[in-house]
């Protein structure tokens, strides 16, 4: 079937009609974008296959603390404004608050995660284009806005041609059309 499969397909049907309208097509190629409940689930299904896939210490087929800890933590410590830490200790120190994370996510008690228990952290383990898109507008903004005014002017944008065409020029040709009267 290719790189998709039909749960894939079937999630990313909404109404269930065994076709895809533009909405569904475009939350089956994105799926961290879309809001559709049945998606997200499955995107949270596979996310949990491929964790386990590489990180199933024990081979059990489940998310335990010490997988999660080793495994999941880094990524996701920040998943919400509670557990927001811009200091980042390591090792012992961060045992608390993973045990914390944990829990919270463990909704059942049963000591393991299942993938419906990683919902609330899933744009961290499988981030949006949106997210990549603002990642990239703000490295943009920070290196083309002259004045630090937070936006960009046409002139700022003119003047930092650099900036927008890095990732299809190299450093040597950026330097070039920096001095080039046609983009002044």
């Amino acid at each position: 079937m290719g790189w998709w499969k039909e749960e894939h397909f079937n999630a990313s049907d909404a109404d269930g009609d065994g076709l895809l309208n533009i909405t569904e097509f475009n939350d089956f190629l994105h799926p961290a974008d879309t809001k559709n409940p049945k998606l997200l689930q499955w995107l949270c299904k596979e996310e949990a296959i491929c964790f386990l896939r590489e990180r199933d210490s024990d081979g059990d087929g489940k998310v335990n603390f010490k997988e999660f800890f080793h495994g999941l933590f880094d990524l996701v410590r920040n998943y919400d404004e509670d557990s927001d830490n811009s200091s980042h200790p390591s090792g012992d120190l961060m045992e608390t608050p993973a045990k914390n994370m944990f829990s919270r996510l463990d909704k059942d008690g049963d000591g393991y995660l299942s993938d419906i228990e990683l919902l609330p952290i899933i744009d961290k383990l499988h981030p949006s284009e949106r997210y990549y898109a603002k990642q990239q507008a703000d490295y943009i903004i920070s290196q083309a806005d002259t004045d630090k005014d937070r936006r960009l002017t046409l002139i700022e944008m003119i003047e930092n041609p650099y900036v927008f065409y890095s990732a299809i020029f190299n450093d040597d040709d950026a330097d070039d059309y920096e001095y080039h009267d046609e983009f002044r």
